[in-house]
């Protein structure tokens, strides 16, 4: 684990990045295969024989690293899919680490075999994230249509036992809902690092079956209850605040969180967004431009995302979802999502949340 100092020279840079404009931060995802087949997932949405065919080659990916790279990046990470299926993943990750950046991999953990360990622990990461999809064999396959538990738990344990920092993602859906309270169990009897998320990715790609795995605000808020109970942080509040209508100052534009100001996030097919959640227009394809004229194109479309007229002086709006993707009805309306927001009043009631002051 990362202790403080290392944490807050990271921030440090990360926030003087912002200012610059600089991309100091990227997210990569490598591929759209994956092993598994998550009913939730907003990447794995074709074969794997379609999506091959259209992912971009050793060398394209090279190319893109060494030119991230002769723009200031100092972290990133690794995504797919499933980014170990790629069979030059260990190439790939070296590239990166040769130069001296932090790379981070995202996993489901499934594929990690001894060998893998002890490729990590002689290149360290700067950590790895693994999904966990349940609590049981049963569990995922009602969630990912395969067996993977006990692979996912012994390259946790292993990596773990390997000095590695690993973090365990658990996102609840529609599908895992009655499993995700006793996952969240196993992590704390297990002391994994949990990383967990109230609010799925939103899938900006077409999905017409969005609604079929999405948690509603009224399921999120208990889950959360329920795990902050489990971790021995709830503290309910007698009464909160009513928030803001429209003000009459007018909302700021643009993103204020490192997606496109400090972060970059290129898809398997090699286009630039500021990130998954906020893919503002139709992205910049590396395919077409270098990594320095996508990088202009993507800090100037996400200088138009429009802030919601509600946020401004609410009394939640420190506490309410930084990411716009999920406070805004949508990234240019500047217009608050009024479900997120009526989700942050009862996370705060509950004593999920702390109530944030405004500056």
């Amino acid at each position: 684990m990362r202790d403080s100092v290392y944490k807050q020279i990271r921030e440090d840079i990360v926030n003087d990045a912002k200012i610059q404009k600089k991309p100091v931060l990227a997210h990569f995802e490598l591929t759209a295969r994956c092993n598994l087949d998550c009913k939730m997932c907003f990447v794995h949405n074709q074969s794997n024989a379609e999506c091959l065919k259209k992912e971009l080659t050793t060398e394209q990916w090279k190319r893109i690293f060494d030119e991230a790279y002769e723009c200031e990046l100092l972290y990133a990470s690794l995504s797919g899919g499933e980014c170990l299926l790629r069979s030059d993943f260990k190439e790939l990750y070296l590239h990166l680490w040769s130069k001296n950046i932090f790379v981070t991999v995202l996993t489901n953990g499934t594929l990690i075999n001894d060998d893998y360990v002890e490729f990590f622990k002689t290149y360290p990461p700067d950590m790895i994230q693994i999904s966990l999809y349940g609590s049981s064999e049963e569990g995922y396959l009602r969630v990912t249509g395969h067996k993977g538990f006990e692979k996912a738990i012994a390259a946790i344990s292993s990596l773990e036992a390997a000095g590695i920092d690993v973090r365990v993602a658990v996102t609840p859906s529609q599908y895992m809902k009655d499993d995700f309270i006793n996952t969240v169990k196993l992590c704390k009897e297990k002391k994994f690092y949990a990383v967990n998320t109230e609010i799925m990715l939103i899938p900006n790609r077409d999905d017409p079956l969005k609604d079929d795995y999405f948690l509603t605000m009224e399921e999120i808020a208990d889950l959360s209850a329920q795990r902050a109970e489990l971790y021995a942080s709830l503290n309910p509040v007698e009464c909160t605040p009513e928030p803001c209508g429209p003000m009459c100052v007018a909302p700021a534009n643009g993103l204020t969180c490192n997606a496109g100001n400090a972060l970059a996030t290129i898809t398997w097919d090699g286009k630039m967004y500021p990130c998954f959640n906020a893919m503002v227009g139709e992205g910049a394809s590396l395919l077409e431009m270098s990594y320095a004229e996508a990088w202009k194109k993507t800090v100037e479309a996400a200088s138009q995302v429009v802030h919601g007229a509600e946020c401004v002086g609410c009394p939640y709006d420190k506490t309410c979802p930084k990411c716009p993707a999920f406070r805004l009805k949508d990234l240019h309306s500047g217009h608050c999502n009024p479900s997120i927001c009526e989700l942050t009043r009862k996370l705060v009631a509950a004593g999920v949340k702390k109530l944030q002051p405004i500056d």
